[in-house]
C-alpha cells in the first residue's frame, strides 16, 4: 500500500524533527534581513531626508556612508549643518593656560591673553539674559566690560565699578526696530534697537585694536553679524572670540546655508582656531534639526602691537 503525506503534514513533521535546525536558520536569516534593512535605510536617509521622519540621526547616516569634512556650498542645508557641527567638535589649538571665567573659558596664552592690570582691557559681551557670571569674572580681572542685551527689561546701568550694561543689541546693521525671532527670550510685540559692532565701538569711543575679547551669544543672529564683522575687517584685529553657535529648524533660512558656509571658511582663514567647545544640545531629526555649541577661539595670526595696548 502506497503511503501519501500532505505537504502541511510533511512540513510539520520535518519542523518537529529538526526544530533546532529550523530555528537557527530562521535566526540567521532574520539577522541578515534586519542588517540589510538598517543598512539600506541609512543610505536612503542620506538620499531622501524625508525618511528622517522615522527618527534616524541624519548626520550619523551621512558620516557612515558619504560624509566629507570639506565645506561645499553645493551641499544641502542639513549637510552644511552637519559639517559645521563636526568642525566645532574638533579642537585645533591647545591652550596651555586656560582659565574659567564665570561660565566661559578664556585662554591666557601669549599673545592672546587679556592685558594685565597695568594695561587697558576692554571686553564686549553680547547676550546676557541676566547671567553676568562671565562679565563679573572679567571685571574682577580688571577688565572694563560692556554688557549688551536688548531682551532684558532693564535700563542702562552700571554694575559695580567695571561692568557697564547697555539695553542694546548687535546686528548686521543699525536698526532701531529690529524684529527678533520668537523664542523663550522674546515676545511677539518685541522690537529691539540693534547696531553693528563698528557703530557700537564708534559710540563708545573704541577701535577694534582696543578690544581684548568679544563674546557673542545672540540666539542665531550670529550668522548675519558674522558677515558684517568679516566685511568690516574687525575680526582679524581681535585676539579672542567666544561664540555660541545656533542652528534652529526655522532659522537661519535654508537658502542662507551656502552663505553661512562661505563666511565660516572666511572666518577660519583669518586664523581663528578652537581651543574649547561645549555642546549645548542637538537634534538631528529632520524637520526639527537643532544644534547649539559654545566655541572659544584664539586668533592664531594675531600680533599684539602698541596700538592694541592703548
Amino acid at each position: 500500500m502506497k503511503l501519501t503525506m500532505r505537504p502541511k503534514e510533511f512540513l510539520g513533521r520535518l519542523y518537529s524533527e529538526s526544530s533546532l535546525r529550523f530555528r537557527l536558520l530562521a535566526l540567521v536569516l532574520g539577522m541578515f534581513l534586519l542588517t540589510l534593512l538598517v543598512t539600506r535605510y541609512q543610505s536612503w536617509c542620506v538620499r531622501f531626508p524625508a525618511l528622517l521622519w522615522l527618527r534616524y540621526d541624519i548626520c550619523k547616516a551621512w558620516e557612515d556612508f558619504s560624509f566629507t569634512p570639506d565645506f561645499d556650498q553645493s551641499h544641502r542645508w542639513w549637510q552644511i549643518a552637519c559639517q559645521l557641527e563636526s568642525d566645532w567638535e574638533t579642537i585645533d589649538y591647545e591652550c596651555k593656560d586656560l582659565r574659567r571665567m564665570g561660565n566661559w573659558p578664556v585662554c591666557f596664552d601669549e599673545p592672546f591673553r587679556p592685558p594685565d592690570k597695568n594695561k587697558p582691557c576692554i571686553v564686549y559681551s553680547f547676550g546676557i539674559a541676566f547671567d553676568f557670571r562671565f562679565d563679573d569674572a572679567m571685571a574682577k580681572f580688571n577688565c572694563t566690560v560692556f554688557s549688551f542685551d536688548p531682551s532684558m527689561q532693564v535700563k542702562d546701568h552700571r554694575r559695580g565699578d567695571n561692568v557697564h550694561f547697555r539695553k542694546l543689541g548687535i546686528g548686521a546693521k543699525d536698526n532701531a526696530e529690529f524684529k527678533p525671532r520668537l523664542d523663550g527670550y522674546t515676545k511677539p510685540e518685541d522690537h529691539w534697537n540693534v547696531r553693528s559692532l563698528g557703530s557700537i565701538m564708534k559710540m563708545l569711543g573704541h577701535t577694534a585694536t582696543s578690544i581684548s575679547l568679544l563674546k557673542l551669544d545672540i540666539e542665531g543672529n550670529e550668522w548675519s553679524v558674522l558677515t558684517n564683522l568679516l566685511d568690516e575687517g574687525i575680526l582679524e584685529k581681535l585676539p579672542q572670540v567666544l561664540i555660541e553657535w545656533h542652528i534652529f529648524n526655522d532659522s537661519p533660512p535654508h537658502e542662507m546655508y551656502p552663505k553661512m558656509s562661505e563666511d565660516y571658511i572666511r572666518f577660519q582663514s583669518l586664523g581663528f582656531r578652537k581651543f574649547w567647545m561645549r555642546n549645548e544640545g542637538r537634534n538631528h531629526w529632520i524637520p526639527k534639526m537643532v544644534t547649539q555649541a559654545e566655541v572659544a577661539y584664539i586668533n592664531s595670526k594675531y600680533i599684539r602691537t602698541q596700538s592694541s595696548l592703548r
